[in-house]
């Protein structure tokens, strides 16, 4: 007769920990699996849906990264068809060459380079007036530009020269002050009739550097605000795109159905946000499962989505 063999207490406790641990790791791997099949779809929907077919580019979006963090969410990181300090052919970042320094004339002041962004809008604005806006006025500004920058150019070398002009009448004036001091009366009048000659050119040369001054002063003025135009141009561009993905979200959100109900969707926006420190910041938004699931199921709209989540740079 057999007898059944009984395994030792101090054994059925890490057999049975083991098929515990296995049977969770065999969830783990489907939910991962499944949070990383919708990952892959969400990423394909936020890419298409804010493409805008009027704008020059096919879509906004250069790329999408996602992953998921457990305990935490998803993270998308979008680089946006703006986020190489260019937006198409233009760069945001142009500023007016300095003029050179030279010890006979004012200088104009240096431009500032560093005009901050505004963030002031309307979120209810559509997404396509402010690239159709931006689509207008591209070719302006790059004509604007470069012909600021072809006068800076000539100014330059208009200053130079005259200021070269200006050290030689100067040092014409020394040599024949020093002539003067030593010369004999039937001399000096002819030596102070050169002299004077030569302090009207002075007076010529100063006022056409004055003149020059004033004309570069000008045309930085209208650049800073051809600058400032763009600067919240560029602020526009990233406040209704993070619009759209709101939008995008609250459409399709329900899509992440693997995601649990208690975890969040977090939106990395690169480069999108304010200039520190010689870079763009990144803006991050991050919203909840349950918000997103609410305004998928129409119990929110997109625009309280948006003022539901938390938004900062970082």
């Amino acid at each position: 007769m057999n007898k059944l063999k009984l395994l030792p207490s101090t054994l059925i406790l890490p057999c049975l920990l083991m098929s515990v641990t296995g049977f969770a790791a065999e969830q783990d791997n489907d939910q991962y699996s499944g949070i990383y099949k919708q990952l892959s779809i969400m990423s394909d929907i936020i890419k298409s849906s804010v493409s805008d077919k009027s704008a020059r580019q096919p879509s906004q979006i250069n790329s999408i990264q996602s992953t998921y963090l457990r305990g935490q969410g998803v993270v998308f990181t979008i680089s946006s068809a703006a986020n190489n300090r260019q937006w198409g052919h233009y760069n945001f970042n142009f500023v007016m060459p300095e003029m050179p320094e030279m010890p006979v004339a004012p200088i104009a002041p240096e431009v500032n380079q560093d005009f901050r962004e505004k963030y002031d809008i309307d979120v209810n604005e559509t997404v396509s007036k402010a690239l159709e806006s931006a689509a207008d006025g591209y070719e302006r500004v790059v004509e604007v530009f470069e012909h600021n920058r072809d006068k800076t150019r000539a100014f330059r070398d208009q200053q130079r020269d005259i200021a070269y002009r200006l050290r030689d009448v100067e040092r014409e004036k020394r040599d024949l002050n020093y002539q003067l001091s030593r010369a004999t009366d039937d001399r000096k009048a002819e030596l102070k009739s050169e002299i004077y000659k030569l302090t009207e050119q002075e007076k010529t040369y100063r006022g056409q550097l004055q003149k020059l001054t004033e004309l570069n002063n000008k045309v930085a003025a209208e650049q800073k605000v051809e600058q400032e135009k763009r600067s919240q141009e560029r602020s526009n561009y990233y406040q209704q795109l993070a619009v759209k993905l709101t939008e995008t979200l609250c459409l399709y959100g329900n899509g992440l159905k693997a995601l649990p109900k208690n975890e969040h969707v977090s939106v990395i926006l690169q480069a999108a946000g304010e200039k520190s420190a010689g870079r763009y910041k990144d803006s991050i938004l991050v919203f909840s499962k349950e918000d997103i699931t609410s305004c998928s199921a129409d119990k929110i709209t997109a625009v309280s989505l948006m003022n539901k989540g938390k938004a900062y740079q970082f």
